[in-house]
C-alpha cells in the first residue's frame, strides 16, 4: 500500500514538472532544473544568517545610505570598499528598500553566483561542445559549499570580482582581447584580489596575446567607477587610495587562509611581510618569463592550466590573505578538473581546503594548507609550458606503455 502511494505521489510531482520543462522555449534537462531549484532553496535558507561582516559593515553601510539621502551619501567616507560595490548597497537601500534589508544586501552576490556558473559553463563548453560536462560544471559551481557560504551565508562579494576574472578568461579563450581587459578592469574595480590573475596577463602580454596599447582600458574602468562619488564631493585621493588603506588595515600574516603562513607565528609579521612581498613579485616575473620563453603555443588547455596556477599560487605565497581569497582558485580548480579529468581531485582539494578556512577552525586550516600546497606544486609540475622536458618524457613513457 505504501509503495503504491509513493508511486502515485511521484507521478503527481513528476507530471507537472515535466510539463513545465516542456513549456520552456529551450530544452532544459531535468537534472539541471532540479540542481538550480536546489541551489536557490539553499540560498534562501541561508539568507537570514547575519555574519560578523554583515552586522558591523554591510548593514551599517545600508543604514548610512538610507539616512543620508541615498545617492548623495556617496560623498562621505563611510565605507572602506570601492564605489563599485557601494552602488549595489545604494540600490538595495533605495530601489529595493521594500525587501528585507538582509535579502536586499545579499541578493546581488547570490545572483552573480549563477552568472559565474554560466561563464564556467561557457568555458567548459569550449572543450566539450556536445556533451553534458558543461552543465555539470555549472552545477558544480552553484552548489559549491564555498560559493554558497560566501554569498548567501556571509553576504560577501567575492563572487563578483571572480566573475569578472572568469569572464576575462572566457574572452581570452575566444580571442576577444578588449572585452577580456574590460572584464578584468571590472573585477579590479571591486576587489584588489583581482590581481591574482595578473601573472597570467603579464605572461600573455609578453607572448603578444595581449597588446600593450589596450592596457589603459583596465585603469579606465576603475576611474569611471569613481567619478560619481568624486562629482558628489568625495576627495579623489581617497577614491584612488582605497586599496592602499585596505592593505594597511590588518596586521596578520594569515587571516584564516590555508596558506604557508599558517606555520609562521604572527610575531614575525614585520620581518616576513616585506620578504614575502619581494618573493611574490619575483615569482610573478619568473612565471611570466618562463611562459614567455616557452616555444609552446598557448592553447585553450594551456590557458586554463596557467590561469589556475596564477590564481592559486598568488594567495598561497602572499601574506595577509583572508580565507575568502582562494575564491578564484575554487572556481578555476573546478574548470581545471573538467579540462583535465585525470586530475579531477584538484577540483575537490582546493575548494575543500578553502571551505575549512571559512569554518574557522585553526587546526584544520593549518592542516589543510599542506594538501593545498601539494596541489599547487602538482599543478605547476604538470604544466608542459613550465616543465616541457618532464612532460615530454612522461608522454613518451605513456606512449611506450600503450
Amino acid at each position: 500500500m505504501t509503495k503504491t502511494s509513493d508511486k502515485t505521489l511521484l507521478k503527481l510531482v513528476k507530471s507537472p514538472f515535466n510539463r513545465l520543462l516542456n513549456s520552456l522555449p529551450f530544452p532544459v534537462p531535468g537534472y539541471l532544473a532540479i540542481g538550480m531549484i536546489l541551489a536557490v532553496l539553499i540560498r534562501l535558507a541561508c539568507v537570514p544568517n547575519k555574519s560578523v561582516d554583515y552586522k558591523y559593515f554591510l548593514a551599517p553601510w545600508y543604514d548610512f545610505i538610507a539616512s543620508h539621502g541615498g545617492f548623495s551619501a556617496l560623498k562621505y567616507s563611510f565605507a572602506d570598499y570601492t564605489p563599485s560595490y557601494l552602488y549595489w548597497i545604494l540600490i538595495a537601500a533605495t530601489l529595493l528598500s521594500g525587501l528585507p534589508k538582509i535579502l536586499a544586501i545579499k541578493l546581488f552576490a547570490m545572483t552573480v553566483d549563477f552568472l559565474c556558473a554560466f561563464l564556467t559553463y561557457k568555458i567548459v563548453r569550449l572543450k566539450y561542445p556536445q556533451r553534458r560536462k558543461p552543465i555539470f560544471a555549472f552545477l558544480a559551481v552553484i552548489l559549491s559549499p564555498t560559493v554558497i557560504y560566501n554569498s548567501a551565508l556571509w553576504g560577501q562579494c567575492d563572487v563578483i570580482y571572480t566573475t569578472g576574472l572568469i569572464a576575462c578568461i572566457y574572452f581570452l579563450s575566444i580571442q576577444k582581447e578588449i572585452p577580456a581587459l574590460l572584464s578584468f578592469g571590472v573585477a579590479l574595480s571591486f576587489k584588489l584580489q583581482a590581481m591574482f590573475l595578473a601573472p597570467l596577463l603579464l605572461a600573455l602580454l609578453l607572448k603578444k596575446r595581449i597588446h600593450w596599447y589596450y592596457l589603459p582600458l583596465i585603469p579606465a574602468v576603475y576611474i569611471i567607477t569613481v567619478l560619481p562619488p568624486w562629482f558628489m564631493g568625495r576627495p579623489i585621493q581617497e577614491l584612488l587610495l582605497v586599496y592602499f588603506n585596505q592593505a594597511n588595515k590588518y596586521k596578520e600574516l594569515a587571516k584564516g587562509a590555508p596558506n604557508l603562513y599558517q606555520w609562521i607565528p604572527n610575531n614575525f609579521y614585520n620581518i616576513v611581510v616585506p620578504i614575502a612581498l619581494t618573493l611574490t613579485i619575483s615569482a610573478i616575473f619568473l612565471f611570466a618569463y618562463i611562459v614567455y620563453k616557452s616555444r609552446l603555443e598557448i592553447t585553450q588547455d594551456r590557458l586554463i592550466h596557467l590561469a589556475t596556477i596564477s590564481v592559486l599560487f598568488m594567495p598561497y605565497i602572499l601574506p595577509k590573505m583572508h580565507e575568502r581569497y582562494f575564491y578564484p582558485a575554487d572556481i578555476l580548480s573546478i574548470i581545471f578538473a573538467f579540462y583535465f579529468p585525470r586530475y579531477f581531485w584538484v577540483g575537490i582539494i582546493v575548494p575543500m581546503a578553502s571551505f575549512f578556512g571559512y569554518l574557522g577552525t585553526p587546526i584544520f586550516i593549518q592542516l589543510f594548507s599542506i594538501p593545498l600546497g601539494f596541489t599547487l606544486w602538482f599543478v605547476v609540475r604538470k604544466s608542459d609550458v613550465i616543465y616541457p622536458k618532464l612532460q615530454a618524457e612522461l608522454s613518451s613513457n605513456i606512449n611506450k606503455i600503450w
